[in-house]
Order: structure tokens, then sequence, then C-alpha cells
């Protein structure tokens, strides 16, 4: 049986929050922007961020952007000539006023692949007198850089938030999580995603209380059908249906954000095929979004967007992130209308009154 957590539970310790690289610099901004005094000594590793807390869990629940938590126990080369002796004792501080005295009973636990794993085992299991259930544990004992940490099953992403149905391409939740904060949804906005696919940004979109309508398109059926069942628990109004990116059925200057994963060429679509789609899909993108809006697209097709964005008039790229998931590095292109776009359209509108 897997422990639950109390959130509300006062913990301390030192924590180590797993991203992507690439999340990760959002991650450590967030971070940063809870501070002090639950935050302290806040750093950064490639794809990692740790820092010593002092607080409630549910403060650091809205840290979205990190797949999974852990407690530092040591830095690895140092536990291997002391036997493990500090780790242990990180173990037991953090059962006695930690993250781990936060679960809801004794966990059970593993050790990953570590050199001296086994005498870690006998350490554990003899000193804390916990289970070791390679199968079904609480605590994932590993390595991760030159740390040694204590992951809190938990607190992974997967149990975090609801399992959603997938298919393939499906954009990474954490990934997701990044596109979401880098298009700033407002309360009030229409958040418009036209490569739904599963529905993973509207979902993220609605999970972190933004978006006053939520809309997906999507040219598979399959699809849609998944992203409808991944969108039954979602509490802000939306809209799937099947269209084409490239053929919006949807007013001039109507969304607010466009958030979207675009296809690869890869596991979807071709190259061949963006060729044409891309410029044709940032034509109705620069047709729909509002003036003041922004649109935030995921691809690995990197020289075919670049070129259609130049190709397309009135839009622009105003930041680039690239971020490593699964074997890609796709990048993150944040896009809005170009200043002097900005301008006409306040001439016509003063034009028109």
């Amino acid at each position: 049986m897997l422990r639950e957590i109390d959130l509300a539970s006062p913990v301390r310790g030192h924590l180590h929050l797993e991203s992507l690289p690439g999340v990760v610099d959002r991650l450590l901004q967030h971070c940063h922007d809870i501070g002090a005094p639950a935050l302290a000594n806040i750093r950064r590793t490639s794809d990692s961020v740790h820092f010593d807390f002092d607080g409630s869990l549910q403060q650091l629940m809205p840290l979205r952007m990190f797949s999974s938590l852990s407690v530092v126990l040591d830095e690895t080369e140092h536990a291997r000539v002391d036997g493990f002796a500090d780790a242990l004792a990180r173990l037991k501080e953090s059962t006695d006023d930690g993250v781990i005295g936060a679960l809801s009973g004794p966990p059970a636990y593993r050790v990953d692949r570590i050199e001296g794993r086994d005498a870690f085992i006998d350490g554990v299991s003899g000193t804390l007198g916990w289970k070791n259930d390679p199968r079904a544990w609480d605590i994932n004992i590993a390595e991760h850089g030159r740390f040694l940490v204590a992951e809190v099953g938990a607190l992974h992403r997967s149990r975090r938030y609801p399992k959603l149905h997938r298919i393939p391409a499906s954009v990474n939740p954490v990934v997701a999580s990044l596109l979401v904060q880098l298009a700033k949804p407002e309360a009030d906005s229409t958040v418009y995603d036209p490569f739904c696919g599963s529905g993973t940004l509207l979902t993220e979109t609605d999970a972190v209380g933004k978006g006053g309508f939520l809309l997906g398109t999507d040219i598979s059926l399959k699809a849609l059908r998944v992203a409808r069942l991944n969108l039954e628990l979602v509490r802000t109004p939306h809209l799937l249906a099947e269209a084409r990116a490239e053929l919006m059925p949807l007013p001039s200057q109507s969304v607010d954000r466009v958030v979207s994963n675009m296809p690869f060429g890869k596991r979807v679509g071709s190259h061949e095929v963006n060729s044409r789609l891309y410029p044709e899909f940032l034509a109705e993108l620069a047709r729909v979004l509002h003036p003041k809006g922004r649109a935030v697209l995921l691809t690995e097709d990197k020289k075919r967007f670049q070129q259609a964005v130049q190709e397309t008039r009135r839009i622009h790229v105003i930041k680039e992130v690239q971020v490593t998931s699964g074997g890609l590095h796709p990048t993150a292109y944040v896009i809005e209308y170009t200043q002097k776009s900005r301008r006409m359209d306040r001439r016509r509108k003063r034009q028109g009154q």
C-alpha cells in the first residue's frame, strides 16, 4: 500500500526538485519568487534545483515544473567514504521532522544500483526498520548527479496530478507546464490549442487556474476522443472540435492565447508536410490572435518553423526556450504581434470609431 502525504505538515530539510534541461531556469525563478524564509540557499544543476526548506509542502505545490521531489542525503563520493553514515542520519532526520515524516506511515523503499547498495539496504532496514520493496516503494534512494537522494513517491508528478490518457508524441507534462507558464494566460483568456492531441496543454491551463475558455482542435478523431476523456474533470468551460490548424474555424482576433505542441515531422507528420503546413498555420495564427495576445509553439523542426515565421506578416518571435525531453531537443517559441502591427491595429480602431 503506497503511503499518502500530509501537505500541511511543517517539514525541514535539504530538498531536490528534478526537472528538465531548459525548464529548470523557469523553475529556479519560481523558487526565488517563493524565497525566504521558506527557501534558502537556492542553487541549480543542469536539470534540477535544490535548497534548504523550512515550511509546509503545500508552499511548494505551485512549483509545477518539477517531475520529482527528493530529500538530499549526501554527496555520492562522500557517502561511499563514510559508509553511508551521514545518509542514514539524514533519512532519520527526515523521518523525525522532514518530508518522510509527513508520510502516513513507515515507508517501503528501494535502493537503486549504487556502489555499496547491499550494505546500504542493511543499514536502512536495520536502523529505520523500513521494508525493502522494489515493486511498491514510497522512497527511492538513488544517485542524481553528485547527490545521493531519497525520492518521495507521493510527490512524483504522476501522483500529484490526475493520470492523463496518452497518445504517441503527447507533450511531456513538465514541458506542458513550461509552455503554459510562458503563455501567461489570464483569468478571462480564451486559450486555444490548434494541435490539441490528447489535450495535455488544455488540462494544464485549467490546473494552474487560468483561462476563461479552453478551445482545442485536431484533425485526428482518435486524438479528440482521448482529449475528451482527459478534459472530463476540467472545471474551465471548454470545447473540442475537428478542424485543420491551417483552416481555423474562428473569427479574426478572437483568441488571447495559443499554446501548442506542433508536429515535429518525425513521429507525427513529415518535414515535407511541415514545409506547407507551417506557413499556412502561422498565417491563420496571425489572423485569429488578438493584437495583445501571445502564442507559445513547441517544435523540433526549427529551420522550417523559423523560415515560416520570417515569411509571415504581423508576428515575430520574442523568446526561444530549448528543452530536452525523451531524447529530443525541441524549442518553445514565444510569438507576439510586431509593434508596427499593434500600432496599425490601434490606428484602424480609432479611424473606425
